[in-house]
């Protein structure tokens, strides 16, 4: 029988796994003699004529997210039909899932949990800066690795948000595993950050109880129970468990996303505490690997084993901070919750203190989070807009231009962040008098966006008639 060849050199060997999404092979990468894994979306996603675009935004999106603790992403496209079926590439991760060690073992002890769920809610902190949202979070999606490690498989399900806060997904279904899925998913909600905390949850009650903690004798009763059934109280099963870490896990299972906690940097801060190690498992049974040597070398360059943000598990309502006195103790949530007061000031056309508080905001949160964080990114342009809609434009133009540089850097120039500071920029040089400059910037957009997307798309033919009418001017 003829091997199987996928893009003219991927050669898939045996199916390993099968999920909502798709189906996942051991492959082997001819041209770089290595072993991979190449996942299929299911036929019948793809009878959704934007489907393919979307999967492959998705998987753009995802390789520009680098975490040791997920598989790297190694090409992505279409296979040849019939029917055409777009495949994704992925670095091959050798392991045993979180449900296999549980069959395995039993309930874990409170410090394996703990250093599992570190592990967890680090990988959950990177993407999350990039508001991409697992959303398919459970035992079979969280493997352990030999050295140590543990690798968040099978982001298929995973929903980013672009510039209009527009949710990338499949279908219009309510998609996941009802046994853990947030009370929103199965309400058909926005998903937050929060909702990847709730499952999180949901695996760590599981790991150190053995038991799942929402069942049902079908789908339909564990979406209800979970929208409905307060969860087990862990101290129950596990008296022996720290206050602490018993009130993290209970919090992260509230039904409000708003009685979590702030981010998952919160709850890595919280478990690190508790973090006993792996030595026990046999299946950790490489403790001098290169990733466990890098880790401790990396842990050593802050002048101790273990770097710790104290966290805040009391989520109560915080008011805008109005100086940086506080930065320490400023988390992801203060940065939403801060954005969220500033919108409520522009509505009421108050703008000089929106823009002093955000101003104040951004100063804060860009060395804590990084410049190019989608939060603070969408913090930065607020703060441009803001700057804009004040009549500011010489401000304006400053911000938006640094804006495009920073976001270029990162994502390219057809980013859609790019173009709208780009587009931004040219209305300010327009208000400042500078027709020309802002006539060439737009005009050189124009040529690029109607090279990528095509004369005929609606984003080309609206930016032809911005220079037609500013010629006009």
């Amino acid at each position: 029988m003829e091997p199987q060849i996928v893009g003219g050199r991927y050669e898939l060997i045996r199916e390993i796994g099968a999920g909502g999404m798709g189906q996942v092979y051991e492959g082997f990468d001819h041209h770089l003699k290595r072993r991979i894994a190449v996942k299929f979306t299911l036929p019948s996603l793809e009878k959704d004529p934007g489907w393919i675009k979307r999967f492959l935004r998705e998987a753009e999106l995802m390789a520009r997210v680098s975490h040791p603790g997920m598989p790297a992403i190694h090409d992505a496209g279409i296979a040849t039909g019939p029917p055409e079926r777009p495949y994704l590439v992925m670095e091959f991760v050798d392991g045993i899932t979180f449900d296999a060690l549980l069959d395995r073992h039993g309930p874990l002890s409170i410090g394996a949990v703990a250093t599992l769920g570190a592990q967890a809610a680090a990988v959950l902190a990177a993407t999350h800066r990039h508001r991409i949202y697992h959303r398919d979070l459970k035992p079979s999606n969280l493997m352990l690795c030999a050295d140590g490690t543990v690798k968040v498989l099978d982001f298929g399900l995973a929903v980013a948000l672009d510039t209009e806060m527009s949710r990338y997904t499949t279908t219009g279904q309510t998609l996941g595993t009802p046994a853990f899925m947030a009370p929103e998913q199965v309400e058909g909600k926005a998903v937050v950050p929060q909702t990847d905390l709730y499952a999180l949850g949901l695996v760590m009650h599981e790991l150190l109880t053995g038991d799942r903690v929402m069942t049902g004798s079908s789908p339909y009763v564990i979406w209800q129970n979970q929208v409905h059934l307060p969860p087990p109280d862990i101290r129950r099963s596990l008296p022996e468990i720290s206050v602490e870490m018993a009130s993290l896990i209970m919090s992260m299972l509230a039904k409000s996303p708003d009685q979590r906690p702030d981010d998952a940097a919160t709850v890595h801060a919280v478990l690190m505490r508790y973090a006993g190690g792996l030595g026990p498992l046999p299946e950790v049974d490489d403790l001098q690997g290169p990733a466990r040597m890098y880790a401790v070398a990396v842990a050593s360059t802050h002048g101790d084993a273990v770097v710790v943000v104290p966290p805040r598990l009391l989520l109560e309502p915080v008011e805008i901070v109005n100086d940086a006195s506080h930065a320490k103790d400023f988390t992801r949530g203060d940065l939403q919750r801060a954005m969220q007061r500033v919108r409520d000031l522009a509505d009421e056309s108050r703008y000089d203190p929106a823009i002093h508080q955000l101003k104040t905001v951004v100063e804060i949160a860009t060395p804590l989070f990084g410049s190019r964080d989608a939060d603070v990114i969408e913090a930065r342009v607020k703060l441009a807009d803001l700057r804009f809609e004040s009549g500011d434009y010489s401000g304006a133009a400053d911000l938006y231009r640094t804006l495009v540089d920073d976001l270029t850097a990162e994502r390219g120039p057809y980013d859609d962040q790019v173009m709208y500071c780009q587009r931004r920029m040219a209305a300010c040089d327009v208000h400042i008098g500078d027709v020309g400059a802002a006539l060439d910037r737009l005009q050189h957009l124009h040529s690029q966006m109607a090279v990528r997307y095509g004369e005929q798309d609606r984003r080309v033919i609206d930016l032809a008639g911005q220079i037609k009418h500013i010629e006009a001017t």
